[in-house]
């Protein structure tokens, strides 16, 4: 099972897939979705649409590819994997990772 937990309410391990945050000392992750607008729904939704073209855009060899193949492993070895993020409860780009770990979304050829 892969889930999906918003940063501020989620204290337990898995893998941030948000943009740099000084705040929190957060690093930017490979996956952080390189858009950005206002936050509502209607924008994160148009956000994510425009992440997964982004992602299926991106080689096999690019390092949000990689990113998704170390998630792979994990994922396989544990049988369970916690991607957090910040939109919770609206779209998040977590669903887009989420889909290209299971294999639902590939890289471009």
């Amino acid at each position: 099972m892969i889930k999906i937990k918003k940063y501020s309410d989620y204290n337990g391990p898995g893998e941030y897939i948000g943009r740099y945050n000084y705040y929190n000392k957060l690093k930017a992750s490979p996956l952080k979705n390189p858009y950005t607008g206002p936050v509502n729904h209607k924008s994160n939704l148009r956000l994510v649409v425009k992440f997964k073209k982004y992602l299926e855009s991106l080689p096999e060899d690019s390092i949000q590819w990689k990113e998704i193949r170390r998630l792979q492993q994990i994922y396989k070895v544990k049988r369970e994997l916690v991607l957090i993020c910040w939109c919770d409860p609206l779209p998040c780009h977590g669903e887009i990772i989420k889909s290209a770990i299971l294999g639902e979304i590939h890289p471009s050829e």
